[in-house]
């Protein structure tokens, strides 16, 4: 389970920017082209300049805001907030 209570704004705030890029990268599948900010944004029915704010953790969304983000890249809040682990290497020791 995720806990917020030893984490700082600034550390869910990394944390938010990084799955939000991450998850609205696999929102399209490759060969087409990545989604962007712009049509992310508008698509969750939040603001553009808010997205970006978001993906460069200079904000603090409110709940509504967090909960349209979710629910257009079909994550839970939570899923935005967690931090994510590096994918494993596949070096054997």
């Amino acid at each position: 389970m995720f806990a917020v209570r030893n984490t700082t704004p600034q550390q869910l705030r990394d944390a938010l920017a990084d799955n939000v890029r991450h998850y609205r990268a696999l929102k399209v599948p490759p060969p087409e082209k990545p989604l962007s900010q712009e049509r992310c944004a508008w698509a969750a029915g939040i603001d553009r300049t808010m997205m970006s704010k978001i993906e460069r953790a200079k904000t603090n969304p409110s709940l509504d805001t967090l909960l349209k983000l979710a629910n257009y890249l079909n994550v839970s809040v939570a899923d935005l907030l967690a931090e994510r682990t590096p994918p494993l290497t596949g070096r054997k020791k």
